[in-house]
């Protein structure tokens, strides 16, 4: 576990969304603990490892993860990192994908966008609101309208946990008159860094902009708070990447991720080894 120093010292220095303790434990129901620089997270016989360092030394990626598994035996390991290293036939490997980041001050807008933008506030006002039955029904139509993995419709129906649990965490939403329209959820807890963690829009009330109203919000948001950089999360798939990259948002960070079945930890084999 981590102690209140030591999660100070990762929401000071965290730059992805992995790194929000609160965020992967209202998730994954997973404890933090801090290993060298790097963070994992256990729960039973599953560990949670993020091989991106913390801080500003580039840290001992495959010793640190050497040690995190001898030292909480799982039986199985999710990991996350600029690469995959270990051999290829001893993990499920999963699609290859970047984060993306926009950087703070915002510069001036496209004129696409700002287009975009006016067009919705003749439509919808935007607001800070708390997760109800509407943002849940938006979430369900989401899911029931993507194919996703198992892992990520976990993620999203423990949404409501997590804006439960969390202090930093923000949800911005437009209306149509009382009716939602959309909304985002962006988490502040990081020194330098927001994230834009989910965005969902209501098929019903559909108003074109309204995410790129929400977008401009958060940007505001962020600025007003003195970060940095907003970390805006993977690329997923082509739509995605270009509402981002139309925002200024660019690839700055690799992502790989593997799922690994280890066998039971053997203290003979490892007495015989001292």
């Amino acid at each position: 576990m981590l102690n209140s120093e030591q999660r100070s010292w990762v929401y000071q220095h965290a730059y992805l969304p992995e790194h929000l303790p609160g965020y992967v434990e209202s998730i994954s129901g997973a404890k933090p603990h801090l290993q060298d620089n790097f963070l994992c997270f256990s729960r039973k016989r599953h560990l949670i490892f993020i091989g991106y360092p913390l801080g500003s030394k580039p840290g001992d990626l495959i010793g640190t993860y050497d040690f995190a598994c001898k030292h909480f035996q799982p039986s199985t390991v999710s990991i996350i990192a600029p690469k995959i290293w270990l051999p290829p036939k001893t993990f499920e490997k999963q699609p290859e994908d970047n984060y993306y980041r926009l950087d703070l001050p915002l510069g001036r807008l496209n004129p696409e966008v700002a287009y975009m933008v006016r067009r919705a506030k003749r439509e919808v006002h935007v607001a800070y609101g708390e997760f109800g039955k509407e943002h849940r029904r938006l979430v369900n139509d989401f899911l029931a309208g993507h194919k996703l993995t198992p892992e990520q419709i976990y993620i999203f129906k423990h949404i409501s946990r997590y804006l439960k649990d969390s202090e930093t965490a923000r949800l911005i939403e437009t209306r149509k008159e009382n009716r939602l329209a959309a909304f985002s959820i962006v988490d502040m807890g990081s020194v330098d860094y927001a994230f834009y963690l989910f965005n969902f829009r209501s098929k019903k009330e559909n108003v074109p902009g309204a995410s790129d109203l929400l977008f401009r919000e958060m940007v505001n948001l962020s600025q007003s708070e003195g970060k940095k950089a907003i970390n805006l999360g993977l690329g997923i798939h082509s739509d995605i990447r270009r509402f981002k990259e139309k925002w200024g948002g660019i690839p700055f960070l690799p992502y790989s991720s593997a799922l690994v079945h280890k066998e039971p930890f053997d203290m003979g084999k490892l007495a015989s080894k001292l």
